[in-house]
């Protein structure tokens, strides 16, 4: 795999995790953040909540890396690695499964 593939891939998951966090933040007035999935009382959007805190989770945990970078980057640098390969993962995720990339 290519240099460039693997970049599209991570800017895909980028993107979308971006996109969907926007989109969710819109419509429910709420942030999908992590926090989101100790919800004390469950309703019927609990599922979709779960859902889009995964699938925003790149950018979400990208924006606390970067505030880690600054305060402290033995913290920051193994959490924007993490937000990095959430974002690759779920890119090759959407370029196979939804564009069929192979």
């Amino acid at each position: 795999m290519s240099a460039m593939l693997v970049l599209f891939a991570i800017a895909v998951g980028f993107v979308s995790a971006g996109l969907l966090g926007s989109l969710w933040t819109l419509v429910f007035e709420e942030e999908p953040q992590l926090g989101l999935l100790l919800d004390a009382e469950p309703t019927l959007l609990t599922p979709l909540r779960a859902l889009s805190v995964v699938f925003a989770a790149p950018s979400t945990i990208a924006e606390k890396a970067l505030w880690w970078l600054v305060a402290q980057p033995m913290l920051g640098v193994p959490l924007m690695a993490l937000a990095v390969g959430w974002s690759f993962l779920q890119g090759v995720f959407i370029l196979t499964q939804v564009f069929g990339f192979k």
